[in-house]
């Protein structure tokens, strides 16, 4: 996924490698509907995604929470000049992707199906 960060440029983005930062950022974005709020994370999900080019500081889970740690890279786009609507816009479009990465319940119980062998083999 290509993020279009205004002045910033063009960004070639990866998942994160962990699904418990994918979780912990999309359980906070579910149903929110503070403004500021929204800004951190979908700021945050944008240094997650563009980790490896090192624009933005990179997410340590054990050391930041993630509206900390969307603070500090709103700030650090702000003073780049990302606009806030593309902040929000490509934020979102991450946080959308992050959300694919979570198994749902009924993945889940295909999965268990899936493996759960009938019975003894011997």
């Amino acid at each position: 996924m290509i993020l279009e960060l205004g002045p910033m440029g063009q960004i070639e983005t990866e998942k994160p490698d962990s699904l418990a930062v994918a979780f912990e950022f999309t359980s906070l974005w579910a149903g929110e509907s503070d403004s500021s709020v929204l800004a951190r994370l979908c700021a945050g999900a944008i240094g997650i995604y563009i980790d490896k080019t090192a624009r933005l500081p990179k997410y340590r889970p054990f050391v930041h929470k993630p509206l900390e740690y969307g603070h500090t890279c709103l700030d650090r786009l702000l003073r780049a000049n990302v606009l806030p609507t593309m902040i929000y816009e490509q934020g979102a479009k991450c946080l959308a992707d992050m959300a694919k990465q979570i198994p749902t319940e009924k993945e889940v119980k295909e999965q268990a199906n899936f493996t759960h062998s009938g019975g003894a083999d011997t």
